[in-house]
Parts: C-alpha cells; sequence; structure tokens
C-alpha cells in the first residue's frame, strides 16, 4: 500500500528515529505568536543560547490583537504587554514580526510581503 501524503512529508523529516520512543523532526519554518513564546525566548535566554536559525522563525501577534481597530490601541493590559514583549523579544533575536493584516492580505491577494512563507508543495 502507498504512502499517505502525511507519511511522506513526515519522512522526509525525520532527523532521528528513537527505538520504541518519538521520531526527532526538522521543521523549516517556525511560527511563533505572543502568547507562548515569551516562556521560550525567556528558556533560550535563561540557558545562554542563541535562536537557531532565526530567519527561519516568523512571528504574528494574532491571539490579542483586537478584530476590530486593530489600528487603535490595545485596551486590555495583559494582551498588551504579551504583544509588546513579542515585539521585543523578535527585535532581540532577529525575529520578522509580520502583522496579522499583511499575512492575511497576502494569502488573499497572493502579494510578495510574506513571500518567503510560500513552501512549494
Amino acid at each position: 500500500m502507498g504512502k499517505t501524503l502525511f507519511n511522506k512529508i513526515w519522512d522526509a523529516h525525520v532527523v532521528e528515529k528513537i527505538e520504541d520512543g518519538p521520531s526527532v523532526l526538522y521543521i523549516d519554518r517556525h511560527f511563533i505568536h505572543e502568547v507562548t513564546s515569551p516562556q521560550a525566548f525567556k528558556g533560550i535566554e535563561k540557558r545562554g543560547l542563541s535562536l537557531f536559525r532565526p530567519k527561519q522563525t516568523i512571528a504574528t501577534a494574532d491571539h490579542n490583537v483586537p478584530t476590530l481597530n486593530q489600528h487603535l490601541p490595545i485596551k486590555d493590559q495583559l494582551s498588551k504587554m504579551q504583544v509588546d514583549q513579542l515585539i521585543e523579544n523578535c527585535e532581540k533575536h532577529g525575529v520578522q514580526l509580520s502583522d496579522v493584516e499583511e499575512i492575511v492580505e497576502s494569502h488573499l491577494v497572493n502579494d510578495t510581503p510574506v513571500e518567503r512563507l510560500k513552501l512549494p508543495f
């Protein structure tokens, strides 16, 4: 029986298969957001590490940005703090920060602002 598309992609990204354990995969794009990335950045900094391949990491504040009136300041203080922390971490670690509108518009009109996000299938 042939492999499914999922299995073909999975197999192409396996770096190491651990006997009776999980597979170690190579992921060539990392998408991060403002809610959980602060913990990851803090862990990297605490261990004295640098971000692996920051140009392959794309960040967007897509959880705490209002659906309407995105041009207005964020009212909720926790949300604002998470977005501000994302901005600071992206600047510190050389990660591209794309705004939600840019990504949505790029997908809708197939424009170039986030062209590097596209991968051939």
